[in-house]
């Protein structure tokens, strides 16, 4: 981290108004915060917007924010709240559309993860065609578990769920995929 301190360090300062801690926040988290936006919505201007907004009222806020032990999870939890809660006040979905919600699935960084070491091109396809069968919210929780590498808690917690839906989410995706793939 070119901040050199913890991120703790990293995120007392900031919100003791060290405006480059600030900085090295944004740098550190905002593509993985625009990809993690890709995962709840395909709206990009809604994405962008809600980050911006995120960070704005971040360094309003400072002063009132707790330590966290996460940084990232704090702002991925913050992220998804602030496009759900747009999108809801923007869009009046009932609450079994939102599980219908379709979002982009990101190919190269899924199947690149969860087929790793695999070198045969068809078991390559297999699993881009079979990643399309889970439900959004069963891709969200893969990527969230493998990609971003967050605790089944954490990730109950950024998608709004308790434990178990977190865990059947991973689960069903992961068995899902694991009989579609067949490798030979």
């Amino acid at each position: 981290m070119p901040y050199n301190c913890s991120y703790t360090d990293l995120w007392y300062s900031f919100r003791q108004g060290d405006k480059a801690a600030f900085q090295q926040i944004y740098r550190l988290y905002v593509r993985d915060l625009l990809n993690y936006g890709y995962k709840v919505t395909n709206d990009l201007p809604l994405i962008e917007d809600s980050i911006h907004d995120l960070f704005i009222e971040l360094w309003q806020s400072r002063h009132n924010l707790s330590d966290t032990d996460s940084i990232k999870f704090y702002l991925f939890r913050s992220l998804r709240n602030k496009i759900t809660r747009t999108r809801n006040r923007d869009v009046f979905f009932q609450a079994s559309d939102i599980d219908q919600v379709q979002t982009p699935v990101d190919d190269a960084v899924i199947e690149n993860k969860l087929i790793e070491g695999e070198e045969t091109q068809d078991v390559y396809q297999q699993l881009q065609k079979s990643f399309a069968l889970l439900t959004p919210r069963q891709q969200e929780a893969l990527n969230l578990r493998f990609y971003q590498h967050f605790s089944n808690e954490e990730i109950a917690q950024i998608m709004g769920v308790n434990y178990q839906s977190a865990c059947r989410f991973i689960y069903a995706g992961l068995k899902t995929l694991r009989e579609t793939v067949r490798i030979s």
